[in-house]
């Protein structure tokens, strides 16, 4: 069982919090970075976390682009996995149009080379994964309905810098995954560190959020509120990219690639083909009762793009099945109904 001290960014956030339960079942030490102490007191509170019974080292960093913002944080660290990132806000209150440049462009990419830099500074650190996105590697166009989906993008695949301003989430989203991820790779040849760089390439990640009390925070602020949406009948004219996986997959996968067998300094993709409406069948196999008595509805709308993400290459490093659709439209509905219970 591995013991190495670990440093989780973002472990009070979705992904991150899924990420920080697997690195402990795994046996690592973990310090995990933290905006506020009520934030940390959320995760001690969530179930997985209190039945597993762990202690962790838990370090504030009220703001992750400031200069040397990890110098601390890092220090005496083998490993980082730097999860926290800007993420649309999905129904939440809306970030204002003139903010959008500096809230997602500048801070995604600033906060990635300030974390290789502070790695770089404290010398102990020998590998650093980090969460990226599929729209970090595909052209926005294609999530407009105007690529060429024919093509399959591979996880080596790099778009250029993209400039605001923006018009909405969505596009300055995407610019700031992309920026971060060129960044953290020209940072990586120009300054030729001691440790090495994997990015984990996920498309839309879905399932269970133990951080989340009640049904409006399942249905706002986070991926699964898009999912959910479709499965209570909401009906969208506008196509998504039908690219999924399942958070417990995403989340093995950074643990996985903390493994000194898989090589350095590559990108993995973490997400498999669906179509949206697809979800829907789901409903009417596992829910019918509840469908039958109006708590879920077969009756919503979702076009999907075809895009295509290619997961070969992380299929065969890791020897990696993913969790199949089923399982995972289960995982987000059993939860909205908990929820939806106690109303």
């Amino acid at each position: 069982m591995p013991t190495d001290l670990v440093l989780l960014t973002g472990a009070t956030g979705f992904l991150g919090y899924i990420t920080l339960i697997e690195l402990l079942k795994a046996g690592y030490r973990v310090r995990a970075a933290a905006r506020s102490q009520s934030k940390i007191a959320k995760v001690e509170a969530a179930p997985s976390f209190k039945a597993l019974g762990a202690s962790i080292e838990w370090v504030i960093v009220p703001d992750m682009t400031v200069d040397g913002a990890y110098d601390e944080a890092v220090k005496g660290v083998k490993y980082i996995v730097h999860v926290a990132s800007p993420i649309p806000t999905l129904g939440a209150e809306a970030i204002p149009a003139d903010q959008l440049e500096q809230h997602f462009l500048h801070q995604a990419a600033k906060s990635e080379v300030e974390i290789l830099q502070s790695a770089q500074r404290t010398g102990s650190v020998e590998r650093v994964i980090v969460t990226s996105s599929g729209v970090a590697i595909v052209p926005f166009d294609y999530f407009i309905g105007k690529g060429d989906y024919s093509i399959e993008f591979s996880d080596d695949h790099r778009i250029p810098d993209v400039t605001g301003p923006f018009d909405f989430e969505f596009q300055a989203y995407s610019a700031g995954k992309a920026a971060a991820l060129n960044a953290s790779e020209a940072w990586m040849a120009s300054h030729k560190p001691s440790f090495d760089l994997i990015s984990i390439i996920p498309g839309w990640i879905f399932g269970r959020d133990e951080l989340v009390a009640d049904v409006e925070g399942l249905s706002k602020g986070s991926t699964n509120s898009v999912l959910l949406g479709l499965l209570l009948g909401n009906k969208s004219e506008a196509p998504y990219n039908g690219n999924v996986v399942f958070g417990e997959d995403v989340a093995k996968l950074h643990v996985l690639a903390l493994d000194s067998k898989v090589k350095g300094n590559q990108s993995f993709n973490a997400a498999f083909d669906f179509e949206w409406e697809a979800a829907l069948d789901v409903l009417k196999t596992s829910f019918a009762q509840e469908v039958a008595a109006g708590k879920l509805s077969v009756e919503g709308k979702m076009p999907t793009l075809p895009l295509k993400m290619s997961n070969r290459k992380t299929k065969e490093t890791f020897a990696f099945e993913f969790t199949p659709l089923k399982k995972i439209v289960e995982s987000v509905v059993n939860q909205y109904l908990e929820l939806e219970a106690k109303l």
